[in-house]
Protein backbone atom coordinates (compact mmCIF):
# COMPACT_ATOMS: atom_id res chain seq x y z
CA UNK A 1 0.00 0.00 0.00
CA UNK A 2 0.84 3.69 -0.74
CA UNK A 3 2.28 6.40 1.62
CA UNK A 4 0.71 9.36 1.42
CA UNK A 5 2.46 12.27 0.72
CA UNK A 6 -0.08 15.71 2.33
CA UNK A 7 -0.44 18.84 -0.28
CA UNK A 8 0.90 21.05 2.93
CA UNK A 9 2.77 18.38 4.82
CA UNK A 10 6.12 16.44 4.20
CA UNK A 11 6.28 12.81 6.34
CA UNK A 12 9.78 11.53 7.25
CA UNK A 13 10.80 8.52 6.03
CA UNK A 14 9.54 5.28 7.60
CA UNK A 15 11.33 2.91 9.41
CA UNK A 16 12.13 -0.57 8.66
CA UNK A 17 10.14 -1.76 11.90
CA UNK A 18 7.29 0.72 10.81
CA UNK A 19 6.80 -1.63 7.39
CA UNK A 20 6.52 -4.89 9.42
CA UNK A 21 2.38 -4.18 9.28
CA UNK A 22 1.67 -1.45 6.86
CA UNK A 23 -2.09 -2.25 7.10
CA UNK A 24 -4.30 -3.91 9.46
CA UNK A 25 -7.35 -4.95 6.97
CA UNK A 26 -9.01 -3.93 3.55
CA UNK A 27 -12.21 -3.92 2.53
CA UNK A 28 -15.14 -2.49 0.56
CA UNK A 29 -17.92 0.33 2.18
CA UNK A 30 -20.53 2.42 0.09
CA UNK A 31 -18.97 3.27 -3.23
CA UNK A 32 -15.07 2.58 -1.76
CA UNK A 33 -12.01 0.39 -1.28
CA UNK A 34 -10.30 0.89 1.95
CA UNK A 35 -7.49 -0.13 4.19
CA UNK A 36 -7.07 0.46 7.38
CA UNK A 37 -3.42 1.61 8.76
CA UNK A 38 -1.51 1.43 11.71
CA UNK A 39 -0.98 5.21 12.51
CA UNK A 40 2.48 4.50 12.70
CA UNK A 41 2.01 4.96 8.99
CA UNK A 42 0.66 8.55 8.78
CA UNK A 43 2.28 9.82 11.72
CA UNK A 44 5.85 10.44 12.69
CA UNK A 45 8.14 11.17 15.79
CA UNK A 46 6.52 12.27 19.31
CA UNK A 47 3.24 12.39 17.99
CA UNK A 48 3.54 8.64 16.38
CA UNK A 49 4.33 7.25 19.57
CA UNK A 50 1.96 8.88 21.46
CA UNK A 51 -1.06 8.22 19.27
CA UNK A 52 0.47 4.81 17.97
CA UNK A 53 -2.57 2.74 19.31
CA UNK A 54 -4.87 4.69 16.72
CA UNK A 55 -5.61 3.47 13.34
CA UNK A 56 -6.90 5.64 10.31
CA UNK A 57 -8.56 4.38 7.03
CA UNK A 58 -7.12 5.45 3.68
CA UNK A 59 -9.32 5.38 0.73
CA UNK A 60 -7.79 2.79 -1.82
CA UNK A 61 -10.39 2.72 -4.62
CA UNK A 62 -13.62 3.08 -5.96
CA UNK A 63 -15.88 0.39 -7.00
CA UNK A 64 -17.25 -0.20 -10.66
CA UNK A 65 -20.21 1.55 -11.94
CA UNK A 66 -19.92 4.77 -9.27
CA UNK A 67 -21.32 7.79 -10.98
CA UNK A 68 -22.38 11.44 -10.44
CA UNK A 69 -21.64 12.66 -6.76
CA UNK A 70 -19.31 10.43 -4.53
CA UNK A 71 -19.14 11.81 -0.89
CA UNK A 72 -16.16 10.28 1.23
CA UNK A 73 -17.10 9.09 4.63
CA UNK A 74 -15.27 10.37 7.35
CA UNK A 75 -15.37 7.18 9.30
CA UNK A 76 -15.40 4.03 8.47
CA UNK A 77 -15.73 0.96 10.91
CA UNK A 78 -15.24 3.63 13.54
CA UNK A 79 -11.46 4.62 12.11
CA UNK A 80 -11.45 7.86 10.63
CA UNK A 81 -10.47 8.31 7.12
CA UNK A 82 -7.22 10.37 6.51
CA UNK A 83 -5.54 9.48 3.05
CA UNK A 84 -6.74 9.08 -0.42
CA UNK A 85 -4.72 6.42 -2.15
CA UNK A 86 -2.67 8.12 -5.14
CA UNK A 87 -3.79 5.11 -7.50
CA UNK A 88 -7.48 5.48 -5.82
CA UNK A 89 -9.43 7.16 -8.41
CA UNK A 90 -7.91 6.21 -11.63
CA UNK A 91 -10.35 3.95 -12.28
CA UNK A 92 -13.57 6.74 -12.16
CA UNK A 93 -15.69 6.82 -15.13
CA UNK A 94 -18.85 8.61 -14.66
CA UNK A 95 -18.02 10.09 -11.14
CA UNK A 96 -18.37 14.13 -11.75
CA UNK A 97 -18.36 15.62 -7.81
CA UNK A 98 -16.37 14.57 -5.34
CA UNK A 99 -16.83 15.91 -1.53
CA UNK A 100 -13.82 15.85 0.97
CA UNK A 101 -14.45 15.88 4.43
CA UNK A 102 -12.33 17.64 6.87
CA UNK A 103 -10.69 14.25 8.13
CA UNK A 104 -8.53 13.99 4.92
CA UNK A 105 -5.16 15.38 5.07
CA UNK A 106 -2.75 12.93 3.29
CA UNK A 107 -3.73 14.14 -0.30
CA UNK A 108 -0.85 13.48 -3.19
CA UNK A 109 -0.92 16.48 -5.38
CA UNK A 110 -2.64 14.86 -9.18
CA UNK A 111 -4.57 12.26 -6.78
CA UNK A 112 -7.91 14.09 -7.80
CA UNK A 113 -6.90 14.89 -11.38
CA UNK A 114 -6.61 10.93 -12.09
CA UNK A 115 -10.43 11.15 -12.02
CA UNK A 116 -11.43 11.66 -15.59
CA UNK A 117 -14.70 13.01 -15.68
CA UNK A 118 -14.73 15.01 -12.27
CA UNK A 119 -16.21 18.68 -12.66
CA UNK A 120 -16.24 19.59 -8.74
CA UNK A 121 -14.61 19.31 -5.81
CA UNK A 122 -16.22 20.26 -2.85
CA UNK A 123 -14.25 20.82 0.21
CA UNK A 124 -15.74 20.59 4.52
CA UNK A 125 -15.85 23.91 5.08
CA UNK A 126 -14.77 23.44 8.48
CA UNK A 127 -11.45 21.44 7.05
CA UNK A 128 -8.01 22.56 8.28
CA UNK A 129 -5.87 22.49 5.51
CA UNK A 130 -7.77 22.89 2.46
CA UNK A 131 -10.96 24.63 1.18
CA UNK A 132 -12.60 24.76 -1.98
CA UNK A 133 -13.78 27.46 -4.24
CA UNK A 134 -16.49 27.26 -7.86
CA UNK A 135 -15.53 23.80 -7.83
CA UNK A 136 -12.12 23.55 -7.69
CA UNK A 137 -9.29 22.81 -4.46
CA UNK A 138 -7.35 25.65 -2.70
CA UNK A 139 -5.29 25.48 0.15
CA UNK A 140 -7.01 27.09 3.24
CA UNK A 141 -6.40 30.97 2.62
CA UNK A 142 -7.87 30.16 -1.22
CA UNK A 143 -4.30 31.99 -1.99
CA UNK A 144 -2.64 28.21 -3.75
CA UNK A 145 -4.53 26.62 -6.45
CA UNK A 146 -4.44 22.29 -5.53
CA UNK A 147 -6.41 20.78 -7.75
CA UNK A 148 -9.28 21.30 -10.84
CA UNK A 149 -11.05 18.56 -12.12
CA UNK A 150 -10.60 16.56 -15.31
CA UNK A 151 -13.85 16.82 -16.44
CA UNK A 152 -13.92 20.54 -16.67
CA UNK A 153 -14.70 21.64 -20.22
CA UNK A 154 -13.83 24.62 -22.54
CA UNK A 155 -12.46 27.71 -21.04
CA UNK A 156 -11.31 28.14 -17.45
CA UNK A 157 -10.32 31.43 -15.34
CA UNK A 158 -8.25 30.58 -12.43
CA UNK A 159 -9.74 32.70 -9.53
CA UNK A 160 -8.51 35.69 -8.62
CA UNK A 161 -7.70 35.03 -4.90
CA UNK A 162 -4.75 32.81 -6.26
CA UNK A 163 -1.28 33.87 -6.04
CA UNK A 164 0.17 30.76 -6.84
CA UNK A 165 -0.70 27.58 -8.73
CA UNK A 166 0.27 24.16 -7.22
CA UNK A 167 2.10 20.85 -8.81
CA UNK A 168 -0.66 19.09 -10.89
CA UNK A 169 -2.98 21.50 -10.69
CA UNK A 170 -4.66 21.06 -14.13
CA UNK A 171 -3.04 17.80 -14.95
CA UNK A 172 -4.60 15.53 -17.23
CA UNK A 173 -7.71 18.10 -18.01
CA UNK A 174 -7.49 17.39 -21.78
CA UNK A 175 -10.98 18.93 -22.65
CA UNK A 176 -9.81 22.03 -21.60
CA UNK A 177 -9.23 24.72 -24.32
CA UNK A 178 -8.49 28.13 -22.66
CA UNK A 179 -6.97 29.21 -19.38
CA UNK A 180 -6.37 32.52 -17.92
CA UNK A 181 -3.84 33.09 -14.93
CA UNK A 182 -5.31 36.54 -13.17
CA UNK A 183 -2.22 38.90 -12.78
CA UNK A 184 -0.85 38.49 -8.79
CA UNK A 185 0.06 34.76 -9.76
CA UNK A 186 3.72 34.73 -8.99
CA UNK A 187 4.88 31.15 -9.02
CA UNK A 188 3.35 28.21 -11.32
CA UNK A 189 4.12 25.01 -9.80
CA UNK A 190 7.23 25.45 -7.55
CA UNK A 191 9.56 23.01 -8.63
CA UNK A 192 7.64 20.11 -8.72
CA UNK A 193 5.50 21.69 -11.98
CA UNK A 194 3.52 19.19 -13.96
CA UNK A 195 0.84 21.95 -13.55
CA UNK A 196 -0.56 20.99 -17.40
CA UNK A 197 0.45 17.70 -17.72
CA UNK A 198 -1.02 15.76 -20.44
CA UNK A 199 -3.78 18.53 -21.27
CA UNK A 200 -3.76 17.42 -24.97
CA UNK A 201 -6.44 19.81 -25.96
CA UNK A 202 -5.42 22.92 -24.44
CA UNK A 203 -4.71 26.05 -26.98
CA UNK A 204 -3.64 29.05 -24.98
CA UNK A 205 -2.77 29.86 -21.43
CA UNK A 206 -2.72 33.51 -20.67
CA UNK A 207 0.49 33.94 -18.32
CA UNK A 208 0.78 37.33 -16.32
CA UNK A 209 3.84 39.44 -15.72
CA UNK A 210 3.89 38.58 -12.17
CA UNK A 211 5.07 35.35 -12.69
CA UNK A 212 8.78 34.46 -11.72
CA UNK A 213 8.62 30.49 -11.69
CA UNK A 214 7.05 28.19 -13.77
CA UNK A 215 8.26 24.66 -13.14
CA UNK A 216 9.77 21.68 -14.65
CA UNK A 217 7.45 19.63 -17.39
CA UNK A 218 3.98 21.93 -16.71
CA UNK A 219 3.32 21.79 -19.75
CA UNK A 220 4.50 18.54 -21.30
CA UNK A 221 2.48 16.76 -23.94
CA UNK A 222 0.14 19.58 -24.40
CA UNK A 223 -0.13 18.78 -28.07
CA UNK A 224 -2.46 21.60 -29.26
CA UNK A 225 -0.57 24.29 -27.42
CA UNK A 226 0.49 26.83 -30.04
CA UNK A 227 1.51 29.95 -28.97
CA UNK A 228 2.91 30.96 -25.33
CA UNK A 229 4.18 34.09 -23.77
CA UNK A 230 6.94 33.64 -21.05
CA UNK A 231 6.84 36.30 -18.54
CA UNK A 232 9.71 38.72 -18.06
CA UNK A 233 10.58 37.90 -14.73
CA UNK A 234 11.14 34.17 -15.10
CA UNK A 235 14.85 33.40 -15.82
CA UNK A 236 15.45 29.68 -16.71
CA UNK A 237 13.35 27.24 -18.23
CA UNK A 238 12.81 24.16 -16.83
CA UNK A 239 13.84 20.78 -17.49
CA UNK A 240 11.01 19.68 -20.03
CA UNK A 241 8.71 22.83 -19.65
CA UNK A 242 7.44 22.17 -23.59
CA UNK A 243 8.14 18.62 -24.08
CA UNK A 244 6.67 16.98 -27.11
CA UNK A 245 4.25 19.84 -27.94
CA UNK A 246 4.34 18.87 -31.26
CA UNK A 247 2.08 22.04 -32.28
CA UNK A 248 3.75 25.14 -30.33
CA UNK A 249 4.72 27.00 -33.16
CA UNK A 250 6.12 30.66 -31.55
CA UNK A 251 7.64 31.14 -28.28
CA UNK A 252 9.63 34.41 -27.21
CA UNK A 253 12.38 34.14 -25.14
CA UNK A 254 12.18 37.28 -22.93
CA UNK A 255 15.61 38.99 -22.35
CA UNK A 256 17.05 37.84 -18.79
CA UNK A 257 16.74 34.15 -19.38
CA UNK A 258 20.03 32.62 -18.61
CA UNK A 259 19.26 28.56 -18.47
CA UNK A 260 17.30 26.49 -20.64
CA UNK A 261 17.05 23.29 -18.74
CA UNK A 262 17.22 19.33 -20.08
CA UNK A 263 14.58 18.86 -22.73
CA UNK A 264 12.99 22.08 -22.44
CA UNK A 265 11.31 22.62 -25.96
CA UNK A 266 12.05 18.74 -27.36
CA UNK A 267 10.20 17.07 -29.85
CA UNK A 268 8.87 20.92 -30.28
CA UNK A 269 8.59 20.32 -34.50
CA UNK A 270 7.08 23.39 -35.75
CA UNK A 271 8.19 26.05 -32.72
CA UNK A 272 10.20 29.45 -34.41
CA UNK A 273 12.30 30.93 -32.90
CA UNK A 274 13.21 34.62 -33.70
CA UNK A 275 16.92 34.90 -31.49
CA UNK A 276 17.87 33.84 -28.07
CA UNK A 277 18.13 36.73 -25.37
CA UNK A 278 21.69 37.74 -24.74
CA UNK A 279 21.52 36.79 -21.00
CA UNK A 280 21.48 32.99 -22.20
CA UNK A 281 24.76 31.33 -20.70
CA UNK A 282 23.39 27.69 -20.36
CA UNK A 283 21.40 25.42 -22.76
CA UNK A 284 20.88 22.20 -21.43
CA UNK A 285 21.08 18.77 -23.11
CA UNK A 286 18.62 17.43 -25.66
CA UNK A 287 16.93 20.87 -24.98
CA UNK A 288 15.88 21.71 -28.71
CA UNK A 289 15.82 17.65 -29.81
CA UNK A 290 14.10 17.69 -32.87
CA UNK A 291 12.97 21.54 -33.54
CA UNK A 292 12.92 20.53 -37.07
CA UNK A 293 11.24 24.51 -37.69
CA UNK A 294 14.34 26.70 -36.31
CA UNK A 295 16.51 28.31 -38.22
CA UNK A 296 18.92 31.32 -38.87
CA UNK A 297 19.77 31.38 -34.96
CA UNK A 298 23.43 32.67 -33.37
CA UNK A 299 24.08 31.76 -30.17
CA UNK A 300 24.81 34.36 -27.25
CA UNK A 301 28.44 34.82 -26.72
CA UNK A 302 27.91 33.98 -22.86
CA UNK A 303 26.78 30.47 -23.74
CA UNK A 304 29.19 27.65 -22.89
CA UNK A 305 28.86 24.94 -23.06
CA UNK A 306 25.99 23.51 -24.35
CA UNK A 307 24.29 20.22 -23.23
CA UNK A 308 24.94 16.71 -25.46
CA UNK A 309 22.25 16.82 -28.39
CA UNK A 310 21.03 20.13 -27.80
CA UNK A 311 20.08 20.81 -31.16
CA UNK A 312 20.20 17.00 -32.51
CA UNK A 313 17.57 16.52 -35.23
CA UNK A 314 17.44 20.44 -36.18
CA UNK A 315 18.46 20.53 -39.86
CA UNK A 316 18.13 23.49 -40.27
CA UNK A 317 20.85 24.05 -38.09
CA UNK A 318 23.59 22.57 -38.54
CA UNK A 319 25.94 26.00 -39.38
CA UNK A 320 25.57 27.31 -36.23
CA UNK A 321 28.14 27.50 -33.94
CA UNK A 322 27.60 25.23 -30.56
CA UNK A 323 30.16 25.06 -28.53
CA UNK A 324 30.94 21.75 -26.11
CA UNK A 325 27.55 20.30 -27.94
CA UNK A 326 28.00 16.33 -28.25
CA UNK A 327 25.16 14.94 -30.51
Amino acid sequence: MAVFTACNLIPTSLSASDAIRPYLKSGKSGHFKYAIYNNRWLLHGKRAQEEKHLTRVAITGVLPGTKGKIVIPSTIDGHEVYGIDANALKSCKGVTEIVIPKTIRFLKPGTLNSCQDLENIVVAIDHPDFSSLDGVMFDKKKMTLLAVGAGRKGDFSVPKTATSIGPYAFSHCTNLKNIIIPGGVTDIGGHTGSVFLGCKNLESVKIPDTVTNIGQKSFQDCSSLKEVSIPAKVTAIPFGLFWRCSNLNKVALPDGITKVGNYAFAECTKMTLKKFPDSLMTIGAYAFKNCKALKGLKLPKGVKPVGRGAFSGCDQLRDMDVPGDTT
